[in-house]
C-alpha cells in the first residue's frame, strides 16, 4: 500500500523527469534542425524559454547525461522497478567529491555522482537498507 510520502515522491520524480526529458528533446529537436519557434510551438512554451533551455544545454552539456539521481527518480515515477534501480546503482561508475583547489585548504569541493546517493538518502528517496546495500557494492570494505 502506498503512503502519502510515496505519492509525494512520485509527483516530485515525475516533475523532475519531465524537466530532464524537456532538456533532452529540445537538444535533439535542435540537432535535427527545428527552429526555436517550432520547438516552442510543440512544447507550448515561449521561444525565449526554448532559447534559455538550449543555452543551458550548451553551457552545461552534462545536464543531458543519465545520473544516479535520474535512476532513483525513474524508480519513484514507476518507470523501473526496485530491483533494476538497485542493480543499476550498485554497478554505477561513481565519481566522488574532491578539492577543486587541492592546495587551498579552505577551497570548495567539486561534486561527484556519489552525491546523488547521499542526497537521495537525506530526501528519503532511498531507505537506509538500500543505501547500505549500495555502499557494500561500491565500497565492500566500508560496511
Amino acid at each position: 500500500m502506498q503512503t502519502i510520502q510515496d505519492e509525494l515522491a512520485r509527483i516530485f520524480a515525475d516533475r523532475e523527469l519531465n524537466r530532464i526529458d524537456q532538456l533532452r528533446v529540445c537538444s535533439e529537436a535542435r540537432r535535427q534542425g527545428l527552429t526555436q519557434m517550432e520547438i516552442a510551438r510543440y512544447l507550448s512554451i515561449s521561444q525565449p524559454e526554448v532559447h534559455r533551455i538550449l543555452r543551458r544545454i550548451e553551457n552545461f552539456p552534462a545536464l543531458l547525461d543519465r545520473t544516479p539521481r535520474e535512476v532513483i527518480l525513474d524508480f519513484h515515477a514507476e518507470r523501473i522497478g526496485h530491483e533494476e534501480m538497485m542493480q543499476t546503482l550498485k554497478g554505477w561508475p561513481y565519481t566522488f567529491s574532491s578539492d577543486a583547489e587541492p592546495a587551498n585548504p579552505l577551497g570548495a569541493l567539486t561534486g561527484g555522482s556519489w552525491d546523488d546517493i547521499t542526497d537521495a538518502v537525506q530526501r528519503d528517496l532511498i531507505d537506509l537498507e538500500d543505501y547500505q546495500e549500495i555502499v557494500q557494492a561500491v565500497h565492500p570494505t566500508a560496511a
